[in-house]
């Protein structure tokens, strides 16, 4: 089997994982730059054939103030080529992040 075969199984199976995860709370270690890193969590709200969609919110302890929330769009190929590396939260992580 070829490179471009197995690239195609690869990307294959990224996408199921993330269909398989839509919804849930996933932490995303994105490359910002050269050897800088930038680690975000948010929730993977929808998925689609060539993209899917987290959604962030920046909550602050502070009272009345405001939470800001990013919609950010990702390709299967930015998993694939490792510029971007997703981590699905478990049960006990994502009810530890809700009661924050």
């Amino acid at each position: 089997m070829s490179d471009a075969f197995a690239d195609v199984a690869k990307m294959k199976k990224i996408k199921e994982d993330i269909k398989n995860h839509e919804g849930q709370l996933v932490e995303l270690t994105l490359e910002n730059g050269r050897k800088r890193e930038r680690n975000r969590i948010g929730r993977l709200t929808e998925v689609y054939q060539s993209l899917f969609i987290v959604e962030f919110t920046d909550d602050s302890n502070v009272p009345g103030a405001i939470n800001n929330t990013t919609v950010e769009s990702y390709t299967y190929s930015d998993i694939l080529t490792e510029k971007t590396l997703i981590r699905y939260l478990d049960a006990a992580e994502q009810a530890e992040l809700e009661n924050k």
